[in-house]
């Protein structure tokens, strides 16, 4: 069939928008390849005093039709963001020729949407036309030493359907491309508290990510970034895992998420932009988008300090989102801040016309448009937090093995 075209409605469930169909969207595909998104918005939903844009670049909220068009396998920001990431893809590829002897696109937004389930991240919901939308949390935590075990099997491309039934596979597929990273992950539930569990990659990580992750999230958040909170879990199939609280989910609701990734899509063709990204990119959309500039741009301002500090070079578009808390968009908690063992790698993110971000005892003057007093104080507190990080790693169990070879990447 040379072209497909499929329906969707599109729900939020907020604290202060409950379960709402708030958009319409239409999906056409020529040859398996995205061509052409259109959405409208939902009367009912414009007159909601709490409505705000799905994506505030280029779907802003509007009583006309929002038509853009994708080439080259591009595909809007909204779309992206929901969709899973490369790993996700692969688990659903993987389930669906297992279970049902079918092959499915990766390149397909609509093969990819068709398989999905309920477990996401974020407010947002995608169902068919005219079916109502179910929030899931995830596997119940009984379940994590299979989900654990099927992880590793997809990773290694061992998986094989009699090892599980198709939910505990589908569980590892649902969290989208935002928060959690290209690695083994899965959305799990404890006691109605929901989590992301991220699992060490036997074939990728270099040390235990799971003890090394928590302790650089417990630095972070002693220097002052807001982060998620999490723990450590042992035994699970001789391993251990990490539960990273979601700050999605709040009471009575959801929270909505927007990568950076996607507010940088190019509006003639919705693909990723590509070439440079620099912290100067994040700056931008806090000025523009953000219901508080001033905080928000000194949580970026300590994230950049941060990852420089501690070598976290894979500082990209993806690993920065913003989210919508009822009064606005605001930058995310700040999440995948983990070291990486390369020596004089660029990082990602780059700042002005620097590849690399400064460290804390780099900096002076005005950053991002705030006060040099500010900056200084900030770079103070995150230089002081990074300096005891042999006390956090400590605190967490790192192994000495993995101290001893990360020790040598952390500069304040």
């Amino acid at each position: 069939m040379a072209k497909r075209v499929e329906r969707y409605d599109l729900y939020l469930n907020t604290p202060l928008i409950e379960r709402l169909k708030v958009a319409t969207v239409a999906l056409r595909e020529e040859h398996g390849v995205l061509d052409l998104f259109a959405l409208r918005y939902e009367q009912d939903y414009l007159n909601q005093p709490n409505a705000f844009a799905l994506d505030p670049v280029q779907i802003p909220l509007s009583n006309e039709d929002i038509v853009l068009t994708c080439r080259a396998g591009g595909q809007p920001g909204l779309l992206d963001d929901y969709l899973p990431d490369g790993w996700g893809k692969k688990v659903l590829s993987q389930l669906t020729f297992y279970k049902e002897g079918k092959r499915i696109s990766e390149q397909s937004p609509i093969d990819l949407l068709s398989k999905l389930g309920s477990n996401r991240i974020g407010a947002l919901q995608w169902v068919p036309k005219d079916q109502r939308p179910e929030y899931g949390l995830g596997a119940d935590i009984s379940r994590i030493a299979e989900a654990e075990q099927t992880a590793q099997a997809v990773e290694k491309e061992e998986y094989r359907a009699p090892s599980t039934d198709e939910y505990s596979l589908t569980y590892l597929a649902n969290a989208g491309t935002g928060v959690g990273g290209a690695r083994p992950k899965a959305l799990i539930q404890e006691n109605g508290r929901a989590f992301l569990a991220k699992f060490n990659s036997l074939t990728q990580d270099q040390y235990n990510n799971a003890r090394v992750e928590l302790a650089c999230l417990n630095m972070a958040r002693n220097a002052g970034i807001n982060t998620s909170t999490g723990k450590v879990i042992t035994g699970i199939n001789g391993r251990e895992v990490l539960l990273l609280e979601r700050f999605d989910v709040v009471t009575n609701g959801r929270q909505h998420l927007i990568t950076a990734n996607a507010l940088l899509k190019d509006n003639q063709n919705q693909c990723d932009r590509g070439g440079a990204f620099r912290y100067d990119d994040i700056e931008h959309f806090i000025k523009v988008y953000s219901a508080d500039p001033q905080a928000d741009l000194e949580q970026l301002l300590r994230q950049m300090l941060f990852n420089a500090a501690i070598n976290n070079t894979d500082d990209h578009e993806r690993n920065f989102s913003f989210i919508n808390t009822g009064d606005g968009y605001r930058l995310s908690p700040a999440y995948d801040m983990v070291p990486s063992l390369a020596v004089g790698q660029y990082h990602v993110a780059g700042y002005k016309y620097q590849t690399s971000p400064p460290r804390p005892s780099e900096v002076s003057g005005r950053i991002f448009g705030l006060s040099a007093s500010r900056v200084s104080c900030i770079s103070e507190e995150v230089h002081n937090a990074i300096e005891h990080w042999e006390t956090f790693f400590k605190n967490v169990g790192v192994s000495d093995e993995d101290t001893e070879q990360l020790h040598k990447h952390f500069r304040p």
